[in-house]
């Protein structure tokens, strides 16, 4: 299957849940709202989560000594130590869901499913209903599965419960190819502006002299040529920096 990577939505997803935190998108919004700016210090210090079966050292955005098995419980962390040991580890997860899916899977699905499998592990993923009925093509009874997965020794959690409904229903909301607020998208600003100035100069003759800006296109090529080598550069660095960002 593609070579499909966690997006941002998905990042904020796990961010939620895992440590309280609130991730605003590159469009402004925010999709999982009321938590921390940052990843509280509470959670970048190494806990235990006694509701974990069984109990496990925890710490940043869900790390357990599964993925470092050097923890100290007590030690703490800084920020940027606790996202980069996340972006260290997810690609397991991420690989897990690759390995494992039969079937063409959307952006919002594998976004979903690696959220899923951080969750619960990669053994139980792999052994999962879920997974099975996903590869049977069957994907509304696979996201009817989600919702078994809310017990957590012996008892039903509230905080799994709205997890696996945040999951479903990220798991079933149609993928769009696009930001979801085009508008908001560097990248298209600069390339409509690109657009203006090569449609306007274009399109000058026809207009005539009494518009003072096509006659001002008309009569400065050079200037219009300039102006679009500039943009073009600009919308190299925009790339570069999204990319550099993490931004898909």
């Amino acid at each position: 299957m593609t070579q499909l990577r966690l997006s941002n939505h998905g990042l904020a997803l796990v961010a939620y849940y895992e440590a309280s935190t609130s991730i605003q998108l590159s469009d402004g919004t925010t999709p999982f709202p009321g938590g921390y700016s940052e990843v509280p210090l509470k959670f970048r210090r190494v806990y235990m989560d006694t509701l974990a079966v069984p109990n496990v050292l925890t710490v940043g955005l869900g790390i357990t000594t599964y993925d470092i098995p050097d923890l100290v419980e007590g030690a703490v962390y800084s920020e940027d130590a606790a996202w980069n040991m996340f972006r260290r580890h997810i690609v397991g997860y991420e690989q897990a869901v690759r390995e494992a899916v039969t079937v063409p899977l959307n952006q919002n699905e594998f976004d979903a499913l690696v959220s899923f499998t951080f969750n619960v592990g990669i053994g139980a993923w792999r052994e999962s209903t879920l997974l099975r009925k996903l590869n049977s093509s069957a994907r509304a009874q696979a996201a009817d599965e989600f919702e078994r997965w809310v017990y957590a020794g012996g008892r039903k959690l509230a905080g799994l419960e709205n997890r696996r409904l945040a999951e479903r229903k990220l798991f079933q909301t149609p993928w769009k190819n696009a930001r979801q607020n085009v508008a908001a998208s560097r990248t298209v600003q600069a390339a409509t502006v690109a657009t203006i100035v090569s449609g306007t100069t274009a399109l000058a003759p026809a207009i005539g002299p009494a518009n003072e800006i096509a006659a001002f296109v008309k009569n400065n090529t050079s200037f219009a040529l300039v102006a679009l080598a500039l943009i073009s550069l600009y919308l190299l660095y925009v790339r570069y920096d999204d990319w550099r960002k993490g931004k898909r």
